[in-house]
């Protein structure tokens, strides 16, 4: 227990980062470290008790791992299936972090409600799943003067996106399939892709952009064109991890087969 919370402190000051970089980083999760076309799956404002199962078993079912940008007050939802979620999520290697408490735009609220909103996301998410949070994404994408302040003062960044559907808004499958299809077709380099775990559409449209990778990925090959590889999460947080700190990791893990699982489940 000593040795996993050591590792997870020294796992949040290292995803920190700086953040009096200006504007949101583009590309969001920076440029591609195998200089292949790589892909991030982001799913925010889960969990649901209904929808964000549906995503997992999705996401299982296609051996792959995502980043869950969590709202404090459903993540504590007095629902009796929301702590499997979260077991669920840990336990199958995915990343979990903040998206405030109550999901309110923190450039138009009052100051106090923005900094409460900010803290209270990042307390409630740890305090349910035992874990210390190093990852944000404030609610819409929003920056304005005080929330460089607030990001500054808490040595964090606000985790931005490249590609967004906004499924969450039109709700409609074919045209959420038909917008991440056309943008990794010219894809190149590293991009994050904003999807919304508690959506309906999401878990219609989800299949569907994963089954076109997969078959995008064999003509692909056929043609000896460069594929897409999605990136899990512990992956994109283990670039970022201090020299030397990934040798101390597979040490203190059991086998180096388990230490994908390890990161993941130290991480936010």
């Amino acid at each position: 227990m000593v040795r996993r919370l050591i590792v997870s402190s020294l796992l949040a000051l290292a995803l920190a980062g700086d953040a009096t970089a200006k504007g949101w980083p583009t590309p969001a999760a920076g440029e591609s470290a195998s200089g292949e076309i790589e892909l991030v799956l982001t799913f925010d404002d889960g969990p649901n008790p209904v929808t964000t199962p549906q995503v997992l078993d999705i996401l299982k079912a296609h051996h792959l791992k995502a980043i869950f940008f969590l709202v404090g007050e459903m993540a504590e939802s007095r629902d009796k299936r929301i702590p499997k979620i979260l077991d669920r999520m840990l336990a199958e290697g995915h990343v979990i972090a903040n998206h405030t408490q109550r999901h309110k735009d923190l450039c138009r609220v009052k100051e106090d409600k923005a900094v409460e909103d900010l803290d209270k996301g990042k307390e409630t998410i740890e305090r349910v799943t035992h874990m210390e949070l190093a990852w944000l994404r404030l609610p819409f994408g929003v920056r304005c003067d005080r929330v460089d302040q607030m990001l500054s003062e808490r040595k964090v960044k606000h985790f931005h996106w490249d590609l967004d559907p906004q499924e969450w808004k039109h709700g409609n499958k074919e045209k959420t399939v038909a917008y991440v299809t056309k943008e990794l077709t010219r894809a190149g380099g590293r991009a994050v892709l904003l999807l919304h775990d508690v959506k309906k559409v999401t878990v219609e449209a989800l299949p569907e952009i994963l089954t076109w990778i997969d078959e995008e990925n064999a003509r692909r090959e056929k043609s000896r064109k460069m594929k897409i590889r999605i990136l899990p999460g512990w992956a994109l947080a283990a670039e970022q991890l201090p020299k030397g700190l990934m040798p101390w990791l597979a040490d203190a893990t059991e086998s180096t087969r388990t230490l994908p699982s390890v990161i993941a489940s130290l991480l936010p």
